[in-house]
């Protein structure tokens, strides 16, 4: 009787002394002296999954509304400023949030798809690309206005249920840009995942909220991707031959988007850029980037191929486009790839 009560109250202590530890860490982990976990922590305060009254559904990434912070990532000592406005868009102008437009019909507006490279990662909103358009449109005194419809990590199935949610309270745009990013290729087995799991959507939600709240989650999290083999993001994906078979999930999921466009009649264009090798230089016509091309055409739509006028743009320039430690667009990358779609839209 004295042994299962000793071992009760050993069992008891260790559980004290644990919860103690884990508060301890909560504490001292969000100190000056962790700007990585506390990096994370800021970040999260961006970043919304997609409400819904059935908890098993699909959580998809959102802005959240009405967010202005400024956030200093260590790793690659960037510090940038992230300004939302009330429906959980990106401000693309002074004094101008992105949501006015779609209170009247009658106002011409121009949308920019995709990822983190839509959204402007790591640039402040002035020096993202579709701030960086609005600007061209003042400069030629155009009616048009842009909304950034950019989210970090959103395939084409996300892209395309975005889609879905904005066209609830907006007519289509007279151009909707998607900005493609090699990315989109590992989103789309994501994404499918999370269309076909419950599991994996009860985890990406617990992930989330613990990711938000816990410095200890995000300090484990740094550690795992730091020595995760795949850890290196942004870059070109090698390729001796086809990557895109028949039924590979990202082809799926961008012959459903197209599909979806025709039918909600959305003038989409599907914009290339080059991809930022191991050195952070421009590689035009990789691999994925020639099949997903082709797989547009095939479906009769509008491409808007920019590899080659970027990589020109650089070598006349003598100037970095990515940016270091990281291979997304600079703001000097937005500005030229802003003017061009200016060009086309004109």
């Amino acid at each position: 009787m004295r042994e299962v009560t000793y071992s009760r109250k050993i069992r008891f202590q260790f559980l004290l002394y644990s919860v103690f530890l884990f508060f301890l860490l909560e504490v001292l982990l969000r100190l000056p002296a962790f700007p990585s976990v506390r990096f994370r922590l800021e970040d999260k305060k961006l970043h919304c999954l997609q409400t819904s009254e059935n908890l098993l559904s699909i959580p998809w990434m959102r802005l959240c509304p009405s967010q202005s912070l400024d956030l200093y990532h260590p790793e690659k000592n960037i510090r940038y400023h992230v300004s939302t406005d009330s429906k959980g868009e990106r401000f693309i102008s002074d004094g101008k949030s992105t949501g006015l437009s779609s209170y009247n019909a009658n106002t011409p507006e121009v949308w920019i798809l995709g990822d983190s490279v839509a959204l402007g990662y790591l640039v402040s909103d002035q020096e993202s690309l579709p701030w960086a358009l609005q600007n061209e449109f003042i400069k030629d005194k155009k009616p048009e206005v842009v909304r950034n419809l950019g989210i970090d990590a959103l395939g084409s199935f996300g892209i395309q249920e975005r889609l879905a949610q904005v066209l609830e309270n907006s007519p289509p745009p007279i151009a909707a840009y998607w900005v493609y990013h090699i990315s989109d290729f590992t989103d789309s087995y994501r994404e499918l995942e999370l269309q076909n799991s419950v599991k994996k959507r009860i985890l990406v939600r617990v992930s989330y909220l613990l990711s938000k709240y816990s410095a200890v989650f995000n300090a484990f999290k740094i550690i795992y991707e730091k020595y995760k083999p795949e850890s290196a993001e942004n870059l070109v994906i090698p390729s001796s031959g086809s990557v895109l078979g028949p039924d590979h999930p990202h082809k799926k999921a961008a012959l459903s988007l197209f599909t979806f466009v025709k039918e909600k009649k959305i003038p989409l264009i599907l914009v290339f850029l080059p991809e930022p090798n191991e050195k952070y230089e421009p590689v035009v016509n990789s691999a994925l980037v020639k099949e997903v091309r082709q797989i547009a055409i095939d479906s009769k739509i509008t491409v808007l191929d920019l590899q080659q006028p970027i990589f020109d743009f650089w070598k006349k320039s003598h100037q970095d486009i990515f940016l270091p430690k990281d291979g997304h667009p600079n703001p000097a990358l937005y500005r030229f790839i802003a003017e061009e779609l200016a060009k086309d839209i004109r």
